[in-house]
């Protein structure tokens, strides 16, 4: 697997998102969480989320792979809260989380709140999480269309985060792709901004993932964004 990363505080006054990429040898796996709770509580609960996810993985265990993402993700979400409910001052804290768990001809991903993951395969963009967001669920249900969700008032508006309740659902997708196919996960600073156009755009026009990555923040920033933004993204091929 090919792995570029970018994240960057923008016109926010820090940083809340936290990401991983493997560092040589370690498992195939993205993750890109973005933390709120003010101050430096969202820093913290995706720091914590990711962390948690990323070492239940490595530990590995019994079940498949998806019930094995289904158990970090989970495990996730009890180690915010716990440390939410330790630590008082961070009360509220949580973060959204979108992952994928890599294999050459398939991947397993998983996302609470509304940073997203999309499949990228024949020069054709696809989005495989659902948002779980208040206008998310007015555009399933028929009352606005997908324009009108990109202005409404109410659009940062999270239905899921984890942390914030003991107990929280995760959606899992199981997914084929093929070599040369490439993923990208992001944080809401990123596509809010910007069309499924210019994310093919920049993926079609980039020669390595690191342009594509710079490009894609970039222009996020450039088109407005005034949110933490972040992106991870994974090409099913071999590091030329």
């Amino acid at each position: 697997m090919i792995y570029a990363a970018r994240s960057v505080t923008g016109k926010r006054a820090n940083n809340e998102d936290s990401i991983f990429v493997p560092k040589g040898g370690e498992i195939s796996l993205a993750i890109v969480a973005d933390g709120m709770g003010g101050h430096s509580a969202g820093n913290i609960a995706s720091a914590i989320a990711v962390e948690a996810v990323a070492s239940e993985l490595k530990r590995g265990g019994p079940g498949g792979p998806a019930a094995l993402v289904m158990n970090a993700v989970n495990h996730a979400n009890t180690a915010v809260f716990e440390y939410a409910s330790a630590h008082p001052e961070c009360k509220g804290m949580g973060t959204t989380l979108v992952m994928a768990l890599l294999f050459k001809t398939r991947f397993v991903a998983a996302n609470v709140g509304d940073s997203r993951l999309y499949h990228y395969h024949a020069g054709k963009l696809r989005q495989v999480t659902v948002d779980h967001s208040y206008v998310a669920e007015l555009v399933a249900s028929g009352y606005i269309t997908r324009e009108e969700a990109a202005h409404h008032p109410r659009r940062n508006l999270i239905t899921r985060a984890l942390g914030t309740r003991a107990c929280e659902r995760v959606d899992i997708f199981e997914c084929d792709w093929e070599e040369n196919d490439a993923l990208l996960l992001c944080s809401d600073g990123l596509y809010s901004e910007l069309e499924d156009e210019d994310l093919v755009r920049v993926l079609k026009e980039s020669e390595t993932l690191d342009l594509a990555c710079a490009s894609l923040v970039e222009l996020a920033l450039a088109s407005g964004s005034r949110d933490n933004v972040s992106v991870v993204l994974v090409e099913n091929g071999e590091v030329r």
